[in-house]
């Protein structure tokens, strides 16, 4: 299996050591695309490359999949939740499991025959950005196996259904509601609950005519406590 050239798009450790994996695979140089102004006109012009995406948010035009051979990781177990923030909404639909897909990309998104999967169950103590911690390690331990399997050219087609998520979209738009019960107040919190560098907004709370980011919360077995911005402290005691 040869390819004129191997490029890896992503950020982070996932794209760092799927680069290092790959070179080691292919005995050929993968090179990361970085610091390109155009990506679009990047891509457009590859022929017979074999392109890695790990950790990564372009989507690649037509032209380019029809070309070029297109890898990519995606943070659940397709078809469930397709597109954006796939840990988000695991936790918060209360899935049971979810996992991670190694997928060939085609023109329509998170649709591609699939390489490699793997399940990590969910519990009630999960947030998203445990979660996704723990589904790019996964990622990076089935790298290789993807990569076997792609050679191999021993793919799974994909089936239909599963749902997508647009980029901006968030549970309740981002907002807790305290109508809820305590269970569904906890998958809320644990769905939002992303880490500082994530990009993802902090939970909101619209209270006595005004709205707060949530900065931190607790939940025990009595009560709720959240720590809202302008140092206001809520504590709610949920049956």
């Amino acid at each position: 299996m040869t390819y004129s050239y191997i490029y890896i798009i992503g950020t982070g450790k996932v794209a760092k050591e799927c680069q290092k994996i790959a070179n080691d695979f292919f005995r050929q140089e993968v090179n990361f695309v970085k610091n390109i102004e155009n990506l679009d006109d990047f891509f457009k012009n590859l022929k017979n490359c074999l392109i890695i995406s790990a950790n990564n948010f372009y989507i690649f035009k037509k032209e380019c999949i029809q070309k070029n051979t297109i890898i990519n990781y995606h943070n659940a177990l397709l078809p469930f939740h397709r597109g954006c923030n796939a840990h988000i909404w695991s936790i918060w639909e209360n899935d049971k499991k979810t996992g991670i897909t190694w997928h060939m990309v085609k023109e329509s998104i998170d649709t591609g025959d699939i390489l490699v999967q793997k399940e990590i169950k969910l519990d009630n103590n999960c947030t998203a950005l445990s979660l996704l911690n723990a589904q790019h390690k996964l990622a990076l331990t089935l790298f290789r196996e993807a990569l076997e399997i792609l050679k191999n050219k021993t793919f799974k087609m994909q089936i239909s259904g599963g749902g997508y998520h647009k980029k901006l979209s968030l549970p309740n738009n981002g907002y807790l509601d305290l109508t809820w019960n305590k269970e569904k107040i906890s998958r809320f919190l644990r769905a939002m609950d992303c880490g500082a560098l994530s990009g993802v907004p902090k939970a909101r709370l619209e209270i006595l005519g005004e709205e707060r980011e949530i900065l931190f919360y607790e939940i025990n077995e009595l009560d709720l406590i959240l720590n809202l911005s302008d140092n206001v402290i809520l504590k709610i005691t949920k049956e």
